[in-house]
């Protein structure tokens, strides 16, 4: 009998993330600003918010990001323009996203 042992080695997955610094907000919209279409929706707390999304979104500024405010305090805010920062997925910390050095492209 043979025995074969494998090993696995993990190997880097690169990503895109989205880092929204809120401060009064409750909900976050992003579009896709030239096909319009909604990329996503999430919920917010004051502070960092840091969402992963498609590798495609860190190639050009192709968001448009809206933020709510539910409580009618503020009115929404919207930013043009956006393009996700690239991230390794093997290193990336979202919950400290701000000492995060990009991989060389």
């Amino acid at each position: 009998m043979v025995k074969l042992e494998a090993k696995i080695i993990p190997t880097a997955g690169y990503f895109s993330a989205l880092v929204v610094d809120v401060l009064d907000g409750e909900r976050v919209l992003v579009l896709d600003r030239f096909s319009g279409n909604k990329v996503c929706q999430f919920m917010v707390t004051d502070g960092l918010n840091t969402r992963i999304m498609p590798l495609k979104y860190s190639a050009q500024p192709a968001l448009s990001v809206i933020m709510y405010d539910d409580d009618n305090q503020y009115n929404a805010t919207i930013i043009d323009n956006v393009q996700t920062m690239l991230i390794n997925t093997l290193t990336f910390d979202p919950s400290n996203p701000q000492s995060y050095e990009p991989p060389p492209a």
